[in-house]
């Protein structure tokens, strides 16, 4: 796992969410998740999940479940 501080944490910083979540423009767009590709504010069911999947392009569910929640 690498470790996101001082050189590379400012590299992390530095990458557009295109770069971080490949897709998730065009998911954003569609409105789709970039992981199970179907509509994801129906399976957003929090500020916060609406707020990731704007961010990532996961919709809460697939979002918990990388996360292991």
């Amino acid at each position: 796992m690498k470790v996101y501080e001082g050189s590379n944490l400012k590299e992390l910083k530095s990458k557009t969410r295109d770069e971080l979540f490949p897709g998730a423009k065009q998911a954003l767009l569609q409105q789709l998740c970039i992981q199970c590709k179907e509509p994801a504010l129906p399976k957003c069911y929090s500020d916060a999940g609406r707020k990731e999947y704007r961010i990532s392009g996961l919709c809460e569910l697939c979002f918990d479940k990388i996360m292991g929640e």
